[in-house]
């Protein structure tokens, strides 16, 4: 399993991550809407090292805080015991001398459930209340100023939104796909059980438009056409999953192409193309078509 230090970079290296598409990160099958309510379990990471949180590893000392009390459930809404948390500062003292819990950790905005990690969209400034659903769960354990860097995200955990907010599904998505927490919309960034983009990604018959986004400040560029359009979402849904680790080891490192899905009930998610290798960074292999109708200008 892959710590907090596993999956972190120094502020040295934020340049590169900022070229990626964790830099505005837009984040199933059957059974994925069941709940993290269950008992949170350690899982295999497979967000990668510029993904999830960027470090600053300042080597920045931390005062020891008080342990509170002993919560009855490390999840909220799993009404079980709670899972010893012990690399965490509030849950074990101790740690505070630990160098490992001496750092000063920069969290993207992400949560973690069913094994899927997702991330922030951070171009929904505010929700529509009929986007809304039903209530899944709620965080069991924040990350932020918290967790040591070699802890191991698990089920129910999130980055910055405080324990104990309710965590809901969105109208009109899979919660495999997207989810609502803290007044922001989360979308999946890797899902283990995903065979396909199109299990990735719950979008088919949602998409009103693709336009292509500028690299250096993400303004619009151009729309692409209608027929482009559909052409291109029915091309890359039918897409092998592979992951990220797939795509980002064999692969040199290339000027991505960033791309806007706009949907259907006014909100969008942006993808990062690499047209040399033609790939999406999220984790596939794209179709000769793809490449064809992304080099289109018009």
């Amino acid at each position: 399993m892959r710590s907090i230090y596993e999956l972190v970079r120094s502020k040295k290296n934020r340049t590169e991550a900022s070229k990626s598409e964790a830099f505005e990160s837009n984040t199933g099958k059957a059974g994925a809407d069941s709940s993290a309510a269950g008992q949170p379990q350690r899982v295999k990471p497979r967000v990668f090292a510029w993904l999830l949180p960027l470090a600053l590893l300042a080597g920045c000392s931390i005062e020891a805080k008080p342990e509170p009390p002993q919560p009855t459930s490390a999840n909220p809404a799993s009404g079980q015991d709670a899972v010893p948390r012990e690399l965490t500062i509030s849950k074990n003292t101790v740690n505070s001398s630990r160098d490992e819990c001496k750092g000063t950790l920069d969290y993207l905005g992400a949560l973690m459930l069913n094994d899927s990690y997702y991330f922030q969209n951070r171009t929904t400034e505010q929700i529509p209340p009929g986007l809304i659903g039903e209530k899944i769960t709620e965080v069991g354990y924040t990350l932020s100023d918290d967790a040591c860097q070699d802890y191991v995200m698990r089920n129910g955990d999130a980055t910055l939104v405080p324990t104990g907010t309710p965590i809901y599904k969105m109208h009109g998505y899979r919660s495999s796909f997207r989810v609502i927490a803290g007044g922001q919309i989360f979308e999946v960034n890797d899902n283990p059980q995903a065979r396909t983009i199109g299990d990735l990604y719950d979008i088919e018959g949602k998409v009103l438009r693709i336009s292509r986004e500028s690299g250096n400040d993400g303004s619009h560029m151009w729309d692409f056409s209608a027929a482009d359009t559909e052409a291109f979402i029915a091309d890359m849904l039918s897409l092998n999953y592979v992951g990220f680790d797939e795509i980002y080891k064999n692969n040199p490192p290339e000027n991505n192409i960033f791309l806007r899905i706009h949907l259907r009930d006014g909100t969008s998610m942006r993808i990062t193309y690499g047209l040399n290798a033609n790939t999406l960074t999220s984790g596939a292999y794209g179709t000769e078509r793809m490449r064809e109708i992304v080099l289109k200008r018009p």
